[in-house]
């Protein structure tokens, strides 16, 4: 249902793009200061560029703000692999000295 719910969202974001396009093909100019020329464009690219821009930077930021979460878990991966050996380490020995003992203490 969820999938439903984000695939009619991402369609409807998709149609509301393309009649904005539509909308607004009109040329624009674009005076940058690091360009010395002006650039004329269409509103829609404009809009489109500025939105893709700032995903991108969102995603950095949201990568770099994780960062120490993602080694925080690599750390706790690491730890508990560690103890899970250890632990099947002590298993196996205390199997080991369990199917001994029963023999020593028939001897006796």
């Amino acid at each position: 249902m969820l999938r439903l719910i984000r695939t009619l969202l991402a369609l409807l974001g998709v149609v509301a793009v393309t009649m904005f396009a539509l909308a607004n093909r009109a040329p624009v100019t674009v005076d940058l200061l690091v360009l010395q020329s002006k650039l004329e464009v269409p509103l829609y690219a404009l809009f489109l560029g500025g939105l893709v821009v700032g995903c991108l930077l969102g995603a950095v930021a949201t990568w770099l703000g994780q960062m120490g979460v993602r080694r925080e878990a690599r750390r706790l991966r690491r730890r508990v692999a560690e103890l899970t050996q250890r632990e099947q380490g002590q298993s196996a020995a205390e199997a080991r000295s369990e199917a001994r003992t029963p023999a020593l203490a028939r001897a006796a």
